[in-house]
Order: structure tokens, then sequence, then C-alpha cells
């Protein structure tokens, strides 16, 4: 397959799951860490915060000396929970072992939104975004079960506390989306789009 992009291609991440899933699509890029602190970035809601995350870590790099003629990829992804209240909340990666197993505990037995973000900044300041919505319902599980999966895969650089290419299965009954992609933090449908586009 022969892809000929108008630009070089950078990843504004140094996630390993994010650079194994944009190796698939064949291309050569470069992974850069974006230069800012992602948890001061909020706006009015889950979505919005997760889709300006993924904004301002393209951004971020293309500002970068050296970088400002490349195509910059930046994504994000959270979980989206409804609380009893009403409220939705928006759970990132848990950190901590300890955090993931309580994070996925929280999870089980109720249905929540994967949301994925990515955002693609070309060369003069024009910014492309698409989003991904997942939605992933759990099934009752007990706490050992959650803590099994969490030491097994070290889900605690995950948002969700899950990885869908691991063990997470087992603690699943249903998702739906149109992208299974997006659910490791990458949509590459949406992705392929962007760079077609651009």
């Amino acid at each position: 397959m022969s892809i000929f992009l108008p630009a070089p291609l950078v990843l504004a991440s140094t996630s390993r799951y994010r650079r194994a899933q944009l190796e698939r699509l064949g291309l050569e890029f470069e992974s850069v860490a974006p230069p800012i602190e992602e948890s001061d970035i909020l706006a009015d809601g889950p979505r919005s915060t997760v889709a300006l995350r993924a904004a301002f870590k393209a951004c971020a790099v293309q500002e970068l000396p050296g970088y400002e003629g490349a195509l910059i990829i930046g994504a994000d992804q959270g979980v989206v929970l409804a609380g009893l209240d009403g409220i939705e909340r928006l759970l990132g990666k848990p950190g901590t072992p300890e955090a993931a197993v309580e994070q996925l505990m929280t999870l089980a037995g109720r249905t929540h939104e994967l949301f994925t973000a990515v955002a693609l900044a070309l060369p003069g300041g024009r910014l492309l975004e698409a989003h991904e919505v997942v939605q992933v319902t759990m099934r009752n599980f007990a706490e050992d079960e959650a803590r099994d999966i969490v030491l097994r895969d070290e889900t605690w650089d995950c948002a969700g506390a899950y990885k869908i290419e691991a063990g997470g299965p087992w603690l699943m009954d249903r998702v739906t989306c149109e992208d299974p992609t997006a659910i490791e933090g990458l949509p590459l449908m949406a992705l392929g789009r962007l760079l077609r586009q651009a």
C-alpha cells in the first residue's frame, strides 16, 4: 500500500498504544510528547474536554521549532459516566493499580461511553477534528476479577482501566460502535478520513 502525504506526519503522543495503532496503517511518522499538562485543560463538559485536549496536543507540538510544516495528530480519550444525580463525569487514566480496580468496580453492571477525539493540525494553522463514541456495557463482576485483570494487563494507564485487546472483553456484556479501533485510543477510520481530507 502506497500512501502519499503532503507533509511529514507527527503523532503528538509517546503512548505505546497509539504508536502501535498508527503503525498498522503503514505510515512513516515521528512520535513527540506534547509540551502541555492535559489535566489543566478543561472545557464545559466531559466530551468537550476530551476534544479540546486532543486539539491542544496537536497544536502544542506544531508550535515547537521544526514542526510548523508537519501534519500533527493529537488524540485524547475518556470515559463518560452518568452519576445517580444525572451529572456526567469524566474518568481518565486511574494511575495506580488500586485506583484501576476502584474504577472498574464503578463501571461494573453499568453502561458507559468511551469518547475518543482526534485532531489533525495542518501547516498554516488549520485544524481538522473528529470523534468516535463507543457504548460499553460491563457485566456485574466481582472485585477479585477486576483485580486479576488490572494486575495481569497493567491497565492503570488506560481510561476505563481495561484493554479491549487484552482481558477487557471478559468483563463486558456488549460493545456498540462504528470504529472498534477507537476503543484502543486512536480512531483509525476517523484519522484516515482526516488524512485523506488533508
